[in-house]
Formats: structure tokens, C-alpha cells, sequence
């Protein structure tokens, strides 16, 4: 099997303000991809672009809110706390009761 170019992709880390996120974001744009970062605030998530772009010297990192950034992401990488994944596993099961 073929390895998965990325090198054309963009990678949306949804959200990538936190601090596994904002990591994601990071080693993405270290490693030359195109990265948005996802946020509820979009202030938040330019300021955290900002400095993940310093950080990498990339050219080729946006912050947005998350749903810009879905829809700007090729490929989305979905960071929920473990609240959120507990939340919706709960909120699922009640719905298939």
C-alpha cells in the first residue's frame, strides 16, 4: 500500500488551542504541512496560528473557528476533551434506548 501524500493536503485540528491541539497543530507545521487551528474563540485561534507559524517559520498556518476550519481542513483532526467524548457517548446512549 501507497503512503498518504499530505504534502497538497490541509490539516485542521479541531480544537487546536489546547495543549494536545495546539501539539498536533505544531508537529503538522513542523513538518511542512498546510495547519488550522480550530477554536470556539477565533481570536484564540489566530493568536496560537501566530505562534505555532513563529515557532515552525511556516507560512502555512491559520487560526479559524471550528467551523471554518472544517470546512477549510481536508483532513480534520477532531482533539474533543474527554468531557465532550464523555457527554456525547451519554447523550447517544439515551437516544438508543
Amino acid at each position: 500500500m501507497a503512503a498518504l501524500d499530505l504534502t497538497r493536503r490541509t490539516i485542521a485540528v479541531i480544537p487546536g488551542t489546547g495543549n494536545i491541539g495546539r501539539r498536533l497543530a505544531f508537529q503538522y507545521a513542523k513538518a511542512g504541512l498546510s495547519v488550522v487551528v480550530g477554536s470556539r474563540d477565533a481570536a484564540k485561534a489566530e493568536q496560537i496560528a501566530d505562534e505555532i507559524a513563529k515557532e515552525t517559520h511556516s507560512s502555512s498556518v491559520k487560526g479559524l473557528i471550528n467551523a471554518e476550519a472544517a470546512a477549510a481542513g481536508d483532513i480534520i483532526i477532531w482533539n474533543p476533551a474527554v468531557k465532550t467524548i464523555s457527554n456525547f457517548f451519554s447523550q447517544t446512549l439515551k437516544l438508543d434506548r
